[in-house]
């Protein structure tokens, strides 16, 4: 794995999903327990630093009063988020997990508005800009989030590793369908942590 051009992309490790104060952590923490993916992430982000690769983050869209207004159609995810809160600007929730944390010199992207780390954001724009072809993607939901944005990474020309134990779903059920059935359709390579942090070290 060429570190120069490989990049970890962290998908919204926020707060609301992985702290036990997150308004979701009732729905995650089942799978985030079962994987250990909170420390296997944080195992994958320390790797790529020590390696010296890019390390990107595509935040989800936080919440702010009038912040989906001029959006003719609410996704589910986006209608609930207006009724939650979820992710909120500059609270707790919309705050990354302190073990996922940012560094100075990361690559911080705009905000997705609804799945694809990548659509509608400048994600691409800045990977491009630093001979980026190769993708390690890691963190949260494993069946959208996750799924969708290795699917637009794939579409735009990158090589697309998934890590089956440093993501997690809302249910065991909706995890093991995605790691099983469908990251193997999408990603060029489904590894899991032990195994990638090999690759890391070699």
């Amino acid at each position: 794995m060429n570190a120069e051009t490989t990049a970890l992309v962290l998908v919204d490790p926020y707060n609301d999903f992985l702290a036990r104060r997150g308004q979701a952590w009732m729905m995650t923490r089942d799978v985030v327990l079962s994987n250990g993916m909170i420390d296997k992430a944080r195992s994958i982000l320390e790797a790529a630093r020590r390696r010296g690769m890019t390390v990107a983050y595509a935040p989800h869209h936080r919440w702010r009063p009038n912040g989906l207004k001029g959006r003719k159609y609410l996704h589910p995810t986006q209608f609930m988020q207006e009724k939650s809160h979820i992710f909120a600007e500059g609270k707790f929730g919309g705050r990354f997990i302190a073990e996922l944390a940012p560094a100075d010199g990361d690559v911080m992207s705009s905000e997705h508005l609804c799945s694809s780390g990548f659509e509608g954001t400048d994600l691409h724009a800045q990977l491009l800009g630093r001979g980026i072809t190769h993708l390690v993607i890691i963190g949260m939901i494993t069946n959208s989030c996750i799924e969708a944005t290795a699917r637009s990474a794939v579409d735009l020309g990158y090589h697309v590793t998934l890590v089956t134990d440093a993501v997690a779903a809302f249910s065991p059920n909706e995890h093991d369908l995605a790691i099983r059935e469908t990251h193997p359709r999408i990603g060029h390579v489904v590894t899991d942590t032990s195994s990638l942090l090999e690759t890391l070290r070699s």
